[in-house]
């Protein structure tokens, strides 16, 4: 079969490698690619921000959110012929064929025909488990810095679970604009750090938040502007993914605000993989709006480039996997 291989960093190769077997234990689908969706913690894996990775990267790396039809299953929750959402195993679909565990499997219903939007149903399902973790969001007030897809879905469910305000804070114009028709009532086209520097100066007409989410990852300084930005006692959600190990954390001002620091990762899959799929299903018309962009996956390495950069408006990027050539 054909896959995409992350030879060095920002450098993709086809290469053909074995179909993957089912191994003997029961539980997995082997899935036929149809959808890939780029997430934003795929990028440090292509552009080598990861540290302790070496490259090249295996076969298929570093895609983990897909669409496609199972051909063979050691599951009996899944058949030949089912079109399912699927986790690929070691995070491998950037290839034709890709094994998945079926807790991390979910069938799509009949009524959901746009393969490529249905993808969202994995990053969802991890928003959705933060924002139980989160709690009650009845009448407050809620900061999102960093307006990407994950951003977005925080805005949306936010607003849904009835926070009063939702403040979206992200330097993209282009992005604050898509939140403010996605759930946040009003926007900062400010980085953290700015948004930071105004609130000291009272040039910000709010009062701090009640909660703040960090939806950015990938480096070290906005966790902290989180602390920051939320009022006393106020609560700092810790979801965009880390790059490094250790954090310097501002802690006299999270000690001096006692405050909260809750993190948010991994949840219960089958569990908010159906519950994901069940809100996809009622709200598809207005989620799918996140996929911004469908591409060949002969065109990837335009897509991840396109994606780092945040050029062209791009949420996400949805691949299809059946276009090599």
């Amino acid at each position: 079969m054909k896959a995409l291989q992350v030879v060095r960093p920002r450098a993709f190769e086809t290469v053909e490698v074995p179909v993957p077997r089912l191994p003997g234990e029961n539980g997995r689908v082997l899935v036929r690619n149809q959808w890939a969706l780029t997430c934003g913690s795929d990028i440090p894996f292509y552009t080598g921000n990861k540290r302790y990775r070496s490259y090249p990267l295996a076969p298929g790396a570093p895609i983990h959110e897909c669409v496609g039809v199972v051909v063979e299953s050691s599951s009996d929750r899944f058949h030949p012929g089912d079109r399912v959402l699927a986790i690929p195993d070691g995070d491998l679909g950037l290839a034709e064929y890709f094994l998945a565990l079926a807790p991390k499997t979910v069938l799509l219903d009949p009524a959901i025909e746009d393969g490529a939007a249905a993808c969202i149903i994995q990053p969802l399902s991890t928003v959705l488990g933060s924002i139980d973790r989160i709690g009650d969001l009845g009448g407050k007030s809620v900061a999102v810095l960093g307006l990407g897809a994950i951003g977005l879905m925080f805005c949306w469910l936010a607003r849904r679970a009835g926070a009063a305000d939702v403040i979206g804070i992200d330097p993209c114009p282009d992005r604050c604009r898509f939140a403010a028709s996605f759930g946040a009532t009003r926007t900062l086209c400010r980085r953290g750090i700015e948004a930071v520097q105004d609130a000291r100066a009272g040039v910000l007409d709010w009062a701090p938040p009640d909660i703040c989410i960090e939806a950015v990852g990938h480096q070290r300084e906005t966790i902290n502007d989180c602390l920051e930005i939320i009022r006393r006692e106020g609560t700092v959600v810790a979801f965009g993914v880390p790059d490094q190990p250790v954090y310097a954390l501002e802690y006299e001002i999270f000690f001096r605000k006692n405050a909260q620091l809750v993190a948010t990762v991994t949840p219960d899959w089958p569990r908010y993989l159906a519950r994901a799929h069940e809100l996809f299903l009622e709200c598809g018309g207005e989620l799918s709006c996140l996929v911004t962009h469908r591409m060949p996956v002969r065109d990837a390495a335009s897509a991840f480039s396109m994606y780092e950069r945040h050029e062209a408006g791009m949420i996400k990027a949805a691949l299809d996997m059946t276009v090599w050539c």
